[in-house]
């Protein structure tokens, strides 16, 4: 396998990087190992050159998806960026609408002691109240999902409300049709599931 340096001293050399992305992912660099010089202080690079250097198209699409997902995660760690207080958001206490559990009230997955899987398309959504209190991970910051094609840059943005392990499928899969599929299906059986659970309760 041959190897190809990337220099990163600036953010300009950084930017040229970034615009390369579709190049370097490319079956022009399959045989390819890249190897940083890095000298600035930007974590993102490290994943990016992590991803690119996963040459099995599912396993770097696991690496992408967790790492996107634990880089939110530690950026809101020990942060409760809803203000929940007794299952109640921010927004939720302001209205007083009687609703509980925020945003996450009408996903079927949802638990007394949170989420049981990662959702990344879950954990890129924040509302306004929660943007205006805390500096949040937007899906813009995440340079590392360039590495993903257009197709999984898509469903990731989308696929809302859905077990890691589904979302997983949705992004393995060759054809947006299939996956948007795939998604509406699952999306309509939850909904169905999560109507049929609200009148048992009731």
């Amino acid at each position: 396998m041959r190897s190809k340096t990337i220099l990163i001293n600036n953010s300009n050399d950084y930017n040229n990087f970034l615009s390369k992305i579709n190049i370097y992912k490319s079956i022009l660099y399959c045989n390819t190992l890249f190897v940083l010089k890095n000298n600035i202080n930007n974590q993102m690079i490290d994943y990016i050159i992590n991803a690119l250097n996963i040459k099995n198209r599912k396993k770097r699409i696991v690496y992408i998806y967790d790492s996107s997902c634990e880089l939110i995660d530690d950026n809101t760690k020990n942060i409760n960026i809803c203000g929940f207080k007794n299952n109640k958001c921010y927004v939720q206490r302001k209205i007083k609408n009687g609703k509980c559990n925020g945003c996450c009230r009408m996903c079927i997955y949802q638990t007394k002691d949170g989420c049981p899987t990662k959702n990344l398309a879950c954990k890129l959504f924040n509302c306004s109240e929660v943007r205006k209190r805390y500096e949040v991970i937007e899906y813009k910051d995440l340079k590392l999902l360039k590495v993903l094609s257009l197709k999984n840059q898509i469903i990731i943005k989308s696929d809302y409300f859905s077990k890691r392990e589904d979302v997983l499928k949705d992004l393995y899969s060759y054809t947006l049709t299939f996956s948007t599929l795939r998604i509406v299906y699952r999306l309509t059986k939850n909904f169905i599931k999560f109507n049929r659970k609200q009148k048992e309760s009731n």
